[in-house]
């Protein structure tokens, strides 16, 4: 579970705290006061599975301080409020723009973002891949993929050794890094997910993903936004 302080579990305990929000977009920062509407979809588990990995997608509405570039990075940050009282801000993921659209009258755009898990459906295996050996150890594989991803792996993650990656080309040509990281995630009874900070975490049956992730819905209400959500 992501670390939190003090203050942040006694705004959590009142039933009358809120959330705040801010997200960088291409570095440029953007309060309250510019965001429009936020809204997190995908990333948790409703029931129990393994071999998942869960993509998330950010429905952002904006009114922007400058022209905004194609494909920006979009991180979302969020921290609890009761009164005049303000907990930290607390990362609620790492996001890129798939589709934008921008009201000429208004001036506000409307971004569609999705994290980094997308960027698995390439192919793993490519003219890029320098010659190993086979099969590969887990957590080689998924550093290299990681890599390929532009992502981290995040320090959490535990892999076994007893089942290493064979050679990632089937009879329909090479496999996709989404397909290896598939099997990786069966053969450790778990799924994978890109954690708040941006990194491609396992997650294992049994452990609990963060659960101090908060955004609001198109009503200004607050609402929890975990990495993922396992059911056991």
């Amino acid at each position: 579970m992501q670390e939190t302080s003090a203050l942040h579990k006694e705004i959590f305990a009142d039933p009358e705290h809120y959330a705040e929000h801010k997200v960088l977009v291409a570095g440029v920062e953007y309060g309250q006061e510019n965001i429009l509407s936020i809204s997190p979809t995908g990333g948790a588990f409703d029931t129990f599975g393994i071999g998942n990995c869960a993509a998330r997608q950010l429905d952002l509405s904006l009114l922007p301080k400058g022209e905004i570039p194609r494909q920006a990075k979009i991180q979302v940050f969020t921290r609890l409020a009761l009164g005049d009282r303000r907990a930290e801000w607390l990362p609620q993921g790492v996001f890129f723009i798939s589709t934008r659209e921008k009201n000429k009258q208004t001036g506000v755009y409307q971004f569609t973002a999705f994290d980094a898990m997308l960027k698995a459906e390439e192919t793993w295996l490519d003219a890029s891949h320098a010659p190993v050996s086979w099969p590969m150890p887990q957590e080689d594989a998924v550093a290299d993929i990681a890599s390929k991803m532009g992502v981290e792996v995040d320090p959490r993650t535990v892999l076994t050794s007893s089942f290493p990656v064979e050679f990632p080309v089937g009879e329909e040509g090479g496999y996709s890094m989404r397909e290896v990281l598939s099997y990786i995630a069966v053969s450790n009874a778990g799924n994978w997910i890109i954690t708040g900070e941006g990194k491609l975490r396992l997650l294992r049956r049994g452990e609990r993903p963060p659960e101090t992730h908060y955004l609001v819905d198109g009503r200004g209400n607050a609402i929890l936004f975990g990495e993922g959500r396992i059911l056991v």
